[in-house]
This record gives C-alpha cells, structure tokens and sequence, in this order.
C-alpha cells in the first residue's frame, strides 16, 4: 500500500492537489494543474526576473494563492506572517508599508492578490524578496547588532514607531527600516561637522540626496547591479558640499598657518598705532636695549641698538663725587711731580 502524505494543522507544508485533466489549454497552473486560456486575470503579475520567461507572470494560479494565503494564517497565528512566507516562496517583494496600504479595501479571500498588484507599482518596480532580505540586513549593519543579537532584537525592533518629524524630513513612503538607514547616514555626515553647525536649505537638500545614493549604492552593490552612474552622480553632491576627497587634498595644499597668514596681512597692511599705545608696557623698549643692545656691543657692532644701550645704561651708572679736598690733593700732587 502506497504511503499518503498527512497534513496535520501544526504543519507548514500545504496540501496536495488532484491535478486537472484539462490537457488541451496552454496556461498551467504548478500546483492544481488546472489550465488556463490566459494569463492576465489568472495568474499574480510578478517583478521577479525568475518568472520573466513565464511571461512575467507567477507559476500559481490566483485560486492556489489564497489557498495559501488561507493555510499559512492558520500555521502561523496571522494574515501578515502568512503574507510575507508566501513572497518569501515566490520572491515577491515584502514591505510593512505596502501591507498597510491593504486596509479594509480588500476581501479576505483577495488581500494576497491586493498585495502583489501594489508591489506592482512605480514606486515598487524591480523589487523582489532579495531586495527585503537586503533592507532587514542593512537595518542590522546600521544598528550595530551581530547576527545573533537581530535575530532576538529584530521583533522589538520593527514595533518602535518612526518620529513623525524624522517622516517630514525625509518624506512619506518609506519602509521604517529605510528611515532608520537614512537617519543613520544623515548622523554620520553631521559628526564632520563642528558641534551646532546649521546646514543652508540648499546644503541640507543636497545632504538627503547623498544619504539616499549612498544606501541605494550598497543595496546596488550587494545585488551585483551596476553602479557607475549613482556613483558618478554621488560624486558630483559631493563636490556641491565641498566633501568631495579631491577638494579635501586642495584645502590640505593650499593651508596656511595662522601667524604666517597674519604677518602677510601685517606687511601689505600695517597696523600704525597711536604714539601713546605702541609701547605702554615697555617691551619693545626693553628688549632693543638690554637685549639687542648688549649682543651688539659684545658683538663689536656698532647700531642703534648699541647707541641705545649705552643711553640707558649712563642713566643707571653711579659718577665718583668731586669735592674741594680731592682738588688740593689733586694740584699738591701736580706741583710734587713737577719738582721731580
């Protein structure tokens, strides 16, 4: 007797399907087999470049997709849970935000193919579950988490809510991990910066454009997309901020210190003091007439700084006084001396 597959409730496995004997249409569906003249109507549109030689289109038709939907809520305990295990299976791209455009819009038996029809959209065009893999990473990497301390931190993580003036500032639209990405970039090129630094309008403009290239080039990178223009264009706001690193090297060439910068301000613009305040210390004095002076003199130069050593020391040197005892004495020693 042949083996059965049992599906218990506790299990994550779906049922198998009888499988149709409709042979003669073209558009088969992977799970039921049943067939379709069409794909449009039957079967989810998809972003995924695995299903471009279905036409675009993914393998399982709408009918077996709510099934799905239906078997994993009652797995998993929820309807998103269960949403996002089914673009995991079909490398559909899963957004928070894009569930939460669903609402009340939808029946329950269609809220699957809502989902899919708006990552459909303009804003959503190319993504698939790669790129969700990618933002949940990139989340991690900016939080500063190991792979084990996201794991346990991931759930706690996703319930914080996003200020609402970090959304006015970088605009509505983003999932809350992208917030927290561009936040993270935004705080690192602000610790350049001296403390209390008020970006322009302009600046500022040009700051989100750079956080914005910057995540959007590793996302590129890590998917092995091509990055030359976003790179190309990432140097170009650079150079608008002046941070571009060939800017930086010019500013380190062309540096002059600051005592060098005001002795050639000094020599095309003198400063002419007042006679009354150019000295009222006494230093310059001081300095050109026991310092220059005395080198001077005991160098054998004779200068300004010599004369003016010479000045200041007669005010200090001590004269032998003369008095009428020491005149006799001098002429009595005059008259001796003649005798001889």
């Amino acid at each position: 007797m042949p083996k059965t597959s049992k599906i218990h409730s506790t299990s994550s496995r779906p049922k198998e399907v009888t499988r149709s004997d409709n042979e003669n249409l073209v558009y088969v569906c992977c799970r039921c087999s049943k067939h379709y003249k069409r794909q449009k109507n039957n079967f989810p549109a998809s972003q995924s470049p695995i299903y471009k030689g279905n036409g675009g289109y993914l393998p399982i038709c709408n009918e077996c997709l709510e099934e799905l939907l239906t078997h994993y809520k009652s797995v998993l305990g929820n309807e998103k849970a269960a949403m996002k295990r089914i673009c995991m299976k079909f490398d559909i791209y899963w957004n928070t935000e894009i569930y939460a455009m669903l609402g009340n819009e939808y029946t329950n038996a269609s809220r699957i193919r809502g989902y899919i029809s708006k990552t459909n959209l303009i804003k959503y065009v190319g993504k698939t579950y790669d790129d969700t893999l990618d933002e949940e990473k990139l989340t991690f990497v900016d939080s500063g988490l190991t792979d084990s301390e996201s794991a346990e931190g991931s759930n706690e993580k996703d319930k914080t809510p996003i200020d609402e003036s970090v959304i006015r500032y970088w605009g509505l639209g983003y999932p809350p991990e992208m917030y927290r990405a561009l936040e993270a970039r935004r705080a690192y090129w602000m610790s350049l910066y001296p403390e209390g630094t008020v970006l322009s309008t302009g600046e500022d403009a040009i700051l989100r454009q750079i956080c914005n290239l910057e995540i959007k080039i590793n996302k590129d990178m890590a998917a092995d997309n091509p990055i030359e223009k976003s790179v190309n264009s990432l140097n170009n706001l650079l150079g608008s901020m002046n941070i571009k690193p060939s800017q930086q090297r010019d500013l380190d060439d062309n540096y002059i210190p600051f005592g060098v910068e005001i002795g050639k301000f000094e020599d095309d613009y003198p400063i002419e003091p007042d006679p009354d305040f150019e000295d009222v210390d006494g230093i310059h004095h001081n300095i050109m007439a026991w310092f220059l002076g005395p080198l001077c003199k005991t160098s054998g130069i004779k200068n300004m700084y010599s004369d003016l050593f010479e000045e200041e020391l007669k005010k200090y040197t001590v004269q032998r006084p003369k008095y009428e005892d020491d005149e006799v004495a001098e002429d009595s020693d005059d008259e001796t001396a003649g005798d001889l």
